[in-house]
């Protein structure tokens, strides 16, 4: 009876860790907006195979996109819904969660016409869920003011790199060794370093008085030998 119990939590445990360690899929998802137009619906964008947790690296670990078949379609219906080069047209970028709608990531929706790359970074909880998102195309002119284009139509970038990063450890603090204390439950004072003179000053007192014993140097007698 024990064993058989035994094997059983064995083997659920076993099924429970393979898993999580066992790659999963992320559905993203997309639209445009405008402030005075009616909000367009979520569109898939396209599923992310995301590895196990472990293997993901807080620097970064590059992942695979698999985008929508209808995504071309989608964009179409974006244009004709909101065109691109209007003036406070946004495009959004999505995680699809089960209870809720997930972090977006917006970006402006003149940007991406003159645009030919896209690239995702997803950030994952300590617990490997994720909760956050950034999208961001180029090329992006530096002063990020929308390029003059007549093309009204959204990019499908078939180019699509996709970083997923995993939280880092906060560093550890340093720890200080506390000061001595005395029996009384003061610091103890340190003990001021002696100078050169309060060091030394036993070899002075030796060398001095090995010159004043042994005196001035006797000249040395010079006879006048001419005036004998």
């Amino acid at each position: 009876m024990h064993t058989s119990i035994s094997f059983a939590l064995l083997s659920l445990f076993s099924l429970a860790t393979s898993q999580v360690h066992e790659p999963t899929e992320l559905r993203l998802m997309h639209r445009v907006v405008h402030p005075d137009l009616p909000v367009t619906p979520w569109a898939e964008l396209g599923i992310v195979t995301v590895p196990s947790f472990e293997s993901i690296s807080p620097t970064g670990s590059h992942a695979s996109i698999s985008l929508a078949e209808s995504l071309r379609d989608d964009l179409a219906e974006f244009a004709e819904a909101v065109n691109p080069n209007m003036q406070g047209a946004m495009y959004h970028v999505a995680i699809e969660l089960p209870e809720l709608e997930g972090s977006v990531s917006s970006t402006k929706a003149c940007l991406l016409p003159s645009s030919t790359d896209a690239n995702i970074v997803i950030h994952f909880s300590a617990k490997g869920e994720p909760y956050a998102i950034d999208y961001a195309v180029s090329p992006v002119p530096r002063d990020g003011i929308c390029p003059a284009t007549s093309t009204g139509s959204y990019p499908a970038h078939t180019n699509t790199s996709v970083v997923l990063k995993s939280p880092r450890m906060a560093p550890l603090p340093e720890l200080r060794i506390p000061p001595p204390l005395t029996p009384e439950g003061e610091p103890v004072v340190p003990i001021p370093e002696k100078s050169f003179v309060q060091k030394y000053w036993i070899y002075m007192v030796v060398v001095l008085g090995a010159l004043l014993i042994s005196g001035p140097a006797d000249d040395s007698p010079s006879g006048d030998k001419g005036g004998k």
